[in-house]
């Protein structure tokens, strides 16, 4: 016959261990896992912004005067980019940083103007194109 009160024990005995376990990947493991930073690379992070917000106009063609869905001509001028969205000159948008929000604003958000910067900072990598 089974001893209830013996089951019960070990089973606590377990859960004590693995919420021991839990905290202690918490406290000791976590943290180290949240400040390995990603690199963010032209194919996975950057084309996406650009296919969004820029090669409307930086396309072979057309009114910019230099393309960005060619990964050569971004990392180029990768530190460029990251002067000019900071600054919010590009991409253009005439109602301006006051205005209220309309839909379909061509502006790039804080994510976007980050990802942009931490891309240059890395050397502007390409990462792995796309099978096509």
């Amino acid at each position: 016959m089974v001893d209830l009160n013996k089951t019960l024990l070990t089973a606590t005995k377990l859960l004590l261990i693995f919420a021991l376990s839990v905290t202690l990947f918490g406290v000791l493991l976590y943290p180290r896992v949240l400040a390995q930073k990603i690199v963010p690379t032209y194919y996975t992070d950057v084309q996406p912004i650009f296919e969004k917000n820029c090669v409307s106009c930086h396309v072979k063609g057309g009114i910019a005067p230099f393309v960005l869905d060619n990964p050569k001509e971004a990392v180029a001028r990768a530190e460029r980019i990251v002067q000019v969205t900071q600054s919010d000159y590009m991409p253009p948008y005439p109602p301006g940083k006051d205005s209220q929000p309309f839909l379909n604003e061509r502006r790039l958000g804080v994510a976007s103007k980050q990802i942009l910067a931490d891309w240059a900072k890395a050397g502007a990598p390409l990462g792995t194109a796309p099978k096509k």
